[in-house]
This record gives C-alpha cells, sequence and structure tokens, in this order.
C-alpha cells in the first residue's frame, strides 16, 4: 500500500512539473514573439550612445543575431533581498525582463518590459 502512495505521490509531483515547464516556455515564446522588436530597438537606441568596445569590428544587429531569453529582476541592480522598503526591490526581483545576448560581442541587453527602457552590459 504505500508503493502505491508513493507512486501516486510521485505521478502527480511529475504532473505538476510537466504543466509548469510547458506553462513557462509557453509564456516565454508569447513573451519573445510580443516584445523582441520593441527590444531590439530599445537596445539599439541605447547602443548608439554607448562607445564601441576596442575589438568590437562591426555593429551588432540586436533583431537577428541576439539570443532572447525572459527573466524576472534585474540583478545589475544594487540591492539586497532584504531591502524591502528600496525604491527599485520592485525591478530587481519582481519585473519581467526581456535579456538580449549577442555572445560575438560579449554585450547583453536588458530590457524592462513594464517600463519599455534597455540597458546594455558588457560581459
Amino acid at each position: 500500500m504505500r508503493a502505491l502512495i508513493l507512486a501516486l505521490a510521485l505521478l502527480a509531483a511529475g504532473k505538476i512539473w510537466f504543466q509548469d515547464s510547458i506553462y513557462r516556455a509557453g509564456t516565454e515564446e508569447a513573451l519573445v514573439a510580443a516584445y523582441r522588436a520593441l527590444a531590439a530597438d530599445a537596445c539599439a537606441k541605447s547602443a548608439s550612445v554607448m562607445p564601441p568596445a576596442p575589438n568590437q569590428d562591426k555593429a551588432v544587429d540586436w533583431s537577428s543575431e541576439a539570443e532572447p531569453h525572459v527573466a524576472v529582476g534585474n540583478p545589475a541592480i544594487p540591492v539586497r533581498v532584504w531591502q524591502l522598503e528600496h525604491e527599485q526591490w520592485n525591478a530587481r526581483f519582481r519585473q519581467p525582463y526581456l535579456i538580449l545576448s549577442v555572445e560575438r560581442a560579449k554585450l547583453s541587453c536588458a530590457y524592462d518590459l513594464l517600463s519599455q527602457t534597455a540597458e546594455i552590459t558588457r560581459s
């Protein structure tokens, strides 16, 4: 009887994990499809005011060569998790970002979906 209950519990946990994975993948795909063009434009505008790297031979095409993924919170904002009253706490830990990464140029652009701003960082 214990084995049956354990098997049912494992099946239930597997079902929940599978549904969560499908939901997250679908949500990420929808957000990337909806905001990729806006993010690429905002990143290109931010890159135009940023001085080029010394080893960068050509400009980055954010719309085609950038690899997108969705993230919750921006780790570049210097706020700690216990600083709940900080004005940028939501931006650091709760707001959705579309991250466009270009490995060739070692650049990444974090596009804030709520404020529609972009910030480029070199890695």
